[in-house]
């Protein structure tokens, strides 16, 4: 598995301290589970001998798996038994241990299930009951980014130090693949990711990023590449000029980074684009609506965020939200043109500068 730890023996040598077993039930969506990752980067330094076992629903399985500090990764399929099958692979695999990032009761039920002794989340009414112990969310002036909550559960002995960037690590295949797919494409490339998963009150207008598109084709006369699903694939071509290349729905998750690692900028929705572009090293402009940048923006220093000027509201907005959607279409597209200009004048931030 690329990026994964080896498999470390389940027995500690003789002499040795024993070795704990942890399980992380993941995040369900891209984004969450990138600004998971520093969490788990920082419980990795902490304990760097233990086991940890991250389990995950597709497509985010294939993320970790990009990720070094899993020493393993398991899918949890969507079918109707899956939770007694899960549960009863981690009641074999005898875990210490159960770290639960998701808030829903659902979410808790494979660990108590599988009877880990100590289970651990955030507090959230009567899911409480399926937990050891219930973590109440952090709080307070430098603690509203929902990485922290991450955090809380998985290090608080780590909360007054700096987030570190995510990391994540990508094989060759995939980078060859991405060569392939970017081939002839002038430089510099801007990737657009005009999709998002929340629906249209996370969705700038195409039309607007297609005004980005033009504007930065023309000058400095960028290459511009679509990314998303194949489900926005129509919405990638409304966003392409005549010479852009619409990619969406053509790379597995994999790949989708590797492109977004051979870009020199992406311009995105508040999605799980943004996080994917800025784990990897890209510099990325995110587009917000009525959601809270300070909340959800990718973490990393080549992020600029452009927000509506609207009042900020919970992460919780319903997909159809009209007020939301009519936030993003009173953003202007000159806005993102401008802060586009100049963070490609800018560059790539150094190696030195993510891990900061």
């Amino acid at each position: 598995m690329t990026g994964s730890r080896a498999s470390a023996s389940a027995d500690a040598a003789p002499g040795a301290a024993a070795v704990r077993r942890v399980l992380v039930c993941s995040v369900n969506w891209i984004g969450d589970a990138i600004m998971a990752m520093p969490a788990v980067q920082r419980w990795r330094e902490r304990h760097p001998g233990d086991r940890l076992v991250v389990l995950a629903r597709p497509p985010v399985d294939a993320l970790w798996r990009l990720h070094a500090a899993p020493d393993e990764v398991w899918p949890m399929p969507r079918r109707a038994r899956a939770v007694a099958a899960a549960a009863g692979r981690a009641r074999r695999a005898r875990f210490d241990e159960a770290v639960i990032l998701p808030n829903s009761p659902r979410s808790a039920l494979v660990p108590w299930l599988a009877g880990i002794p100590r289970r651990v989340g955030l507090r959230r009414g009567a899911r409480d009951l399926l937990l050891t112990s219930a973590v109440r969310p952090p709080a307070g002036p430098g603690r509203e980014h929902q990485a922290w909550e991450y955090v809380a559960l998985l290090c608080p002995e780590a909360a007054d130090r700096p987030l570190p960037a995510p990391r994540l690590a990508l094989p060759p295949d995939a980078r060859r693949a991405a060569e392939a797919l970017l081939e002839g494409l002038p430089r510099p490339r801007v990737a657009l990711m005009p999709g998002a998963a929340r629906g249209p009150s996370k969705r700038w207008p195409d039309d607007h990023f297609a005004r980005v598109a033009r504007d930065l084709s023309a000058a400095p006369g960028c290459g511009i590449v679509a990314l998303g699903a194949a489900s926005e694939r129509d919405a990638c071509a409304r966003s392409l000029p005549p010479a852009g290349r619409n990619l969406a729905g053509r790379t597995d998750l994999a790949a989708w980074a590797a492109v977004l690692a051979a870009c020199d900028l992406a311009v995105s929705n508040d999605s799980g684009g943004a996080h994917l572009a800025a784990a990897v090293g890209t510099p990325v402009v995110v587009v917000f609506g009525a959601t809270d940048p300070a909340r959800t923006a990718p973490l990393g220093p080549g992020v600029d965020a452009v927000a509506a000027d609207v009042p900020r509201r919970g992460r919780d907005i319903a997909r159809s939200d009209a007020r939301a959607a009519a936030a993003l279409r009173a953003l202007e597209p000159g806005r993102v043109v401008e802060r586009a200009r100049a963070r490609l004048a800018r560059g790539r931030p150094a190696a030195g500068e993510r891990d900061a």
